[in-house]
């Protein structure tokens, strides 16, 4: 016996051709959406490889627009190293000529340093000569100094010329593998673009539609934030090298207008030594004079001081007397009866008494040990005058002998010589006046370079 009924039949059949024309419909649209996904697959890679071409043609031509900026610069850099290199060699002529000039000033230095000791002070030539000295010194440690500068200076050209090179070596490289990049695309985009001329549009989808590519705003952002980047860091890298060389040619006028400055500085001063050689000869002149008579005043005020000697020894034996009365009286009275054995104001005033004559004991031998402190005293200074007049006639001699020489240079080496005009006049301040043969330049000292 059958198991369905008939409209149980014709319920299933139904829903069998149900089922069946709606799978139809939805792989009708799956159709569809795969035509249309086809078309805007080619219609994509076509506008991509038309954005990758654009970019890779736009960076090759930056590229070497930035490489040709630098390899100006890279070439302007080694010409302010060559003109530095010569401001270098300027410089260092300049110190080795005051080398002679600094030879004389330390013979005369050592001429002086014959004065007897006390005579060794910071005089006026003393001063003039060491100013001098130094002023040379100063003059070949300002040359050292400008000499380490413009070293600097080329070694930080160097620094830059090797930095600039050295990113157009990288800058070149990518533009090579860029370059390769650009004609390989072209290839392929040409390729692409004759295949997709055969692609036919899915029935019922209008030609020319495509769907919208999707884009990356943020990657894109990164990207043109890189390049433009690269872009002003050779750019800041053009600009300080440019500063570089900027400041490198300050400092070569610095330098030039520097050696005029120190030459002219240097001549200015010898000559101030040589007035000076001779204000300190007639200064020594009135010395001498002025402590003959010290000495004169002297030998008075040390017999004066002997004077008050002898007084202050008898007002001090003349307080005996009262010393031994006080005495005896306060003795005296240690026998009086008990009851009559009081501090009374005789007893009061014995002993202030003694108290006074001790203590004006005290202040006598205290102004008789400095009287013969201050007498001592006197001797000595009275002999150190006499020394210091000795010394002093001494050092003029010594004066005259350095103003009577004068220095000539042999052979690149200074040397002195007795000028017999400056040996007559010598001879008027000082009569009987006998120069000293000069002696061999001192050793150069060692500056830095």
């Amino acid at each position: 016996m059958s198991m369905h009924v008939p409209e149980d039949w014709h319920m299933h059949a139904g829903s069998n051709m149900g089922q069946a024309q709606h799978t139809q419909k939805k792989a009708a649209k799956q159709n569809d959406s795969s035509f249309t996904s086809h078309a805007d697959t080619v219609s994509n890679n076509l506008y991509m490889y038309s954005e990758v071409h654009g970019t890779l043609k736009q960076k090759v031509q930056t590229s070497y627009r930035l490489i040709e900026i630098l390899q100006r610069r890279g070439a302007s850099i080694e010409n302010s190293i060559q003109h530095c290199l010569h401001s270098l060699s300027q410089l260092d002529a300049t110190h080795r000529s005051i080398d002679p000039q600094i030879q004389l000033t330390m013979w005369r230095l050592e001429q002086r340093e014959g004065r007897p000791l006390s005579e060794q002070v910071h005089d006026g030539p003393e001063l003039q000569l060491e100013a001098e000295k130094d002023l040379l010194m100063d003059t070949q440690q300002k040359l050292s100094d400008a000499m380490k500068r413009t070293k600097n200076t080329i070694h930080e050209l160097e620094g830059k010329l090797k930095e600039v090179r050295h990113d157009i070596e990288h800058k070149t490289q990518a533009l090579g593998i860029d370059e390769t990049c650009l004609r390989t695309t072209q290839r392929s985009f040409a390729l692409m673009a004759e295949r997709s001329r055969s692609f036919s549009n899915p029935p019922g989808r209008p030609s020319g539609l495509s769907k919208s590519l999707t884009k990356t705003p943020f990657a894109l952002s990164e990207s043109s934030r890189n390049e433009t980047l690269r872009q002003q860091e050779a750019a800041r890298m053009n600009v300080s090298a440019a500063a570089r060389e900027e400041a490198a040619k300050a400092l070569r006028d610095d330098n030039k207008s520097l050696m005029a400055r120190l030459r002219k500085g240097a001549d200015d001063m010898h000559q101030r030594t040589e007035r000076t050689l001779q204000e300190r000869i007639s200064e020594s002149q009135a010395m001498r004079k002025r402590i003959e008579d010290e000495i004169a005043s002297t030998n008075h005020k040390i017999d004066h001081t002997k004077h008050t000697i002898q007084e202050t020894r008898q007002q001090i034996k003349s307080l005996e007397e009262p010393m031994e009365c006080t005495s005896t009286c306060a003795s005296y009275r240690q026998q009086r009866a008990t009851r009559e054995h009081i501090v009374d104001p005789v007893t009061t005033k014995i002993s202030e008494h003694q108290q006074m004559v001790l203590e004006a004991i005290k202040e006598l031998q205290d102004h008789n040990e400095q009287e013969k402190n201050n007498l001592r005293e006197l001797g000595e200074r009275r002999e150190r005058l006499k020394d210091d007049l000795r010394d002093k006639t001494s050092a003029m001699h010594i004066d005259l002998n350095c103003l009577t020489h004068q220095a000539q240079h042999q052979h690149g080496k200074p040397t002195s010589f007795l000028s017999l005009p400056r040996l007559s006049i010598a001879n008027t301040v000082e009569p009987g006046f006998v120069p000293i043969p000069g002696a061999p330049a001192m050793q150069l000292p060692h500056t830095s370079r």
